[in-house]
This record gives structure tokens, sequence and C-alpha cells, in this order.
């Protein structure tokens, strides 16, 4: 059997939107962790994992900021 195939962007997405639905605020908070001991255990592709899924992250909260200051008319 082949290894299966896979879009990283869409995965890194995926994994990124759950994490927010069932972690909320904290979910980036969680992945910083995740960050900090993969990097103390020295598992680069589990860094390397995570650093995408942070910034999937970080792009969820920025487009879900909206803009700084909004006007009602």
């Amino acid at each position: 059997m082949q290894p299966v195939e896979f879009e990283k962007d869409i995965y890194f997405g995926i994994v990124a939107e759950n994490l927010t639905r069932n972690l909320g605020d904290k979910a980036l908070g969680y992945a910083h962790e995740a960050l900090r001991k993969m990097k103390a255990l020295g598992d680069q592709e589990g860094f390397d994992l995570w650093l995408e899924i942070e910034r999937r992250l970080t792009d969820l909260v920025i487009e879900n900021a909206g803009p700084a200051s909004r006007t009602l008319h």
C-alpha cells in the first residue's frame, strides 16, 4: 500500500479550525506550549508540524479580529 498524499494547507487548516472550535481563545497558547515542548525534546518534525498549526491559528485570529474600529450607520 502506498502512502496517501495529503494537501498540507487543507490539513493544517482543519487542525487549526478544530483546535479553535474546541479550545477557543486558548488554542494559540496550547500551540505555543507544544512548540516549546517539541523544541525541548529536540523533535524537529513535531516542531515543524506545530509551527504550521500555529501559523494557521494566527491566521484565524487575524481573520476573525475584523477591523480595529467599526462605524455603524
